[in-house]
């Protein structure tokens, strides 16, 4: 049926501070939180450096948002829910009356390892006291999903996406093309990731977490940070935002996927399936290559994953490469895993409404392969079009196309 879809609502929790504003500040001056971890119950091999959110913080997050009962669910449930409920208001739909059926709404939410660190905490905290790791009951990952849906009382289609890096970009391109077909008319879709020792080993036994800082593109770059935070996107159809009077952030025009089926761990060096996924997003929408103003970079810091990107860009956009403005908001914010795409499509999303681009932060010496043009400064640019890259192990690679709206909406 090939409905419009517009973002109306934003909701965020991410080392820059909690909910859509102190994101969308804190990337623009590049200020993100990061600490090392060692000993307790991370265990003493457990040096890495992880943009852990401020629990003080979080706790008033949640407690703004969350009942009572709610507040006794997982840690990634509570944070789901508190940046899916920051959405709903940032919307306005709590202050409009009931205007589609609860069937016509649904959630798609995107993580990496779920509620899995509870369990790596427990078993932590047990060998610490020296006693026998206690049976904990699985809570499976679309719990997630679940809750969100029954916090919103909205009862159509409930996903959960566990495409690693790439979840955030994947939930909220499923979430729009179940609008896009007019099975809904209103989706909560987004992402959220929590600190994993799990991921920390897993990175660092293959050699890609940096030492002290993410470096995005710089010819020094030496790996990923990892990181916490929640991002959740209200869309909608047009025709259902308008008719409400809905704020419009701006409207989802198209997306590309495709998978390189190369490796589970390393991207294929001719970087073949990004450049598929970037034209898919561009065959999707009519949006031609140099309509493109600003790409959102994936941009992890490591050394292979942005030769990929670069190699991939330069083959898409050939002689026009050097005039798109491109950046990397990991330096800022890290790596949250499952969460990042849609932290980023926050981020892109805002940058559509304000006019600005957000710096691609801690670089001193860009790659001399990089044929695009790295914004360095919080940027005035006015992009109509952006696109947000996010590309992930097992060589899933989903774009998403973003243009600026103009109409009728408020």
């Amino acid at each position: 049926m090939n409905k419009r879809v517009v973002i109306t609502g934003i909701g965020a929790a991410s080392v820059c501070g909690f909910g859509k504003d102190a994101l969308v500040t804190g990337v623009m001056k590049g200020e993100g939180s990061f600490r090392r971890l060692s000993g307790g119950i991370y265990g003493e091999s457990f040096q890495g450096i992880y943009g852990i959110l401020d629990e003080a913080g979080k706790a008033e997050y949640e407690g703004r948002y969350l009942t009572e009962a709610e507040l006794s669910l997982g840690p990634c449930c509570r944070l789901a829910l508190a940046a899916a409920a920051e959405a709903v208001t940032d919307s306005g739909l709590r202050d409009t009356a009931e205007d589609i059926s609860p069937d016509e709404c649904g959630v798609s939410i995107g993580t990496t390892h779920g509620e899995m660190h509870m369990y790596e905490l427990a078993a932590g905290e047990a060998a610490a006291r020296g006693s026998v790791i206690p049976q904990l009951t699985a809570v499976p990952h679309d719990m997630i999903a679940r809750a969100v849906a029954k916090k919103l009382g909205w009862s159509g289609e409930c996903l959960l996406h566990t495409e690693a890096c790439a979840s955030g970009n994947i939930a909220v391109d499923c979430g729009a093309m179940l609008i896009r077909s007019g099975r809904l008319k209103r989706v909560a879709a987004g992402g959220v990731e929590l600190c994993s020792e799990l991921s920390e080993a897993s990175f660092t036994a293959l050699r890609a977490v940096s030492k002290d800082r993410v470096r995005p593109f710089d010819s020094g770059r030496d790996g990923i940070i990892l990181s916490e935070g929640a991002a959740v996107l209200i869309l909608e159809e047009l025709e259902t935002a308008l008719a409400r009077g809905a704020h419009i952030y701006g409207e989802i025009a198209g997306s590309g996927q495709s998978c390189d089926a190369y490796s589970i761990a390393s991207m294929d060096p001719e970087a073949t399936g990004i450049v598929r996924a970037m034209e898919r997003a561009c065959a999707s929408s009519g949006i031609k290559p140099e309509d493109i103003d600003y790409i959102c970079l994936h941009g992890t810091g490591t050394a292979a994953n942005d030769a990929c990107e670069m190699k991939a860009i330069a083959e898409f956009f050939g002689e026009g490469a050097g005039n798109v403005r491109a950046s990397s908001v990991k330096g800022t914010l890290g790596h949250s895993l499952g969460a990042a795409a849609a932290l980023e499509l926050a981020v892109c999303a805002s940058s559509l409404e304000s006019g600005m681009i957000p710096p691609n932060t801690n670089l001193k010496e860009p790659d001399p392969q990089c044929s695009f043009r790295l914004v360095t400064e919080p940027e005035m640019a006015m992009p109509e079009v952006i696109l947000n890259s996010a590309y992930a192990f097992g060589g899933s690679n989903s774009c998403i196309l973003l243009r600026k709206y103009e109409g009728e909406g408020k």
